[in-house]
């Protein structure tokens, strides 16, 4: 289920990429539901919220995007790493990036989930409301840098959880840290692919030049109980984890 490769990549890295585990069975349907539910009822007056929180909101926790995790590989890899009764999860954030969405290969920008900027649901210098772990399926083939490309900074959540314990808990109200996170990656996949990043993993989203929509379902995961716990965690990164 999981290789010792895809262990080293998910603590030295910060992620790990299981190619097929999620079947064409439960693909087919996510994608039907989703294209069904933006031609009748997408509102382009909602674009920034599709862009910042989700598309499809009123889909985000029907069986088409729910049994992406539930009813497949990836409920047991999160069961290995994590324990699945130990553990909760959002419902799916339906993630486009539209075809053509820009006119040229803006660099991805780095950011960690939970900081507030206002157009994210959270309010600007909101306290970090942190979470576990990020787990993604990818609903598209993405074969080519800048087509929506979900980015990585390998090893920023060492980076960042180096920052938080020399920063101490004001840095909770400091949004994004702006340091040095290394080199990004931009990500290929496959149609079923799934993702596992730590939380303290600094991604982004490519901008999208090619010709075709970039889908991809993201979960957020977090241990019970993690509202008395969020600075503990962000300054132990592993804690819970069984790797």
């Amino acid at each position: 289920m999981i290789t010792d490769a895809q262990f080293e990549s998910l603590r030295q890295d910060g992620w790990a990429l299981f190619p097929g585990a999620v079947s064409s069975n439960l693909v087919r349907p996510a994608i039907e539901a989703i294209k069904a539910d933006c031609a009748h009822n997408c509102d382009p007056a909602r674009q920034r919220e599709y862009d910042n929180i989700s598309f499809c909101p009123d889909l985000r926790d029907k069986p088409p995007i729910s049994e992406l995790l539930t009813h497949s590989t990836a409920r047991p890899i999160l069961d290995r790493v994590l324990d699945w009764n130990e553990i909760e999860f959002s419902p799916g954030q339906i993630a486009i990036r539209q075809a053509h969405n820009t006119d040229k290969p803006y660099p991805p920008v780095p950011h960690i989930d939970g900081t507030g900027t206002g157009a994210n649901g959270r309010p600007a210098e909101s306290p970090i409301s942190n979470f576990t772990a990020l787990l993604g399926v990818f609903l598209t083939r993405v074969d080519g840098e800048f087509a929506g490309n979900f980015t990585v900074w390998p090893g920023s959540h060492h980076r960042l959880e180096a920052y938080f314990r020399n920063r101490g808990p004001r840095a909770m109200h400091e949004g994004m840290p702006q340091i040095d996170l290394g080199q990004s990656r931009q990500l290929f996949a496959n149609p079923g692919d799934v993702i596992l990043c730590h939380y303290q993993l600094a991604h982004a989203a490519a901008v999208n030049l090619s010709a075709n929509d970039r889908i991809a379902i993201y979960f957020r995961v977090w241990f019970k109980g993690i509202e008395t716990r969020r600075w503990e965690l962000l300054t132990n990164i592993w804690d819970g984890w069984k790797i």
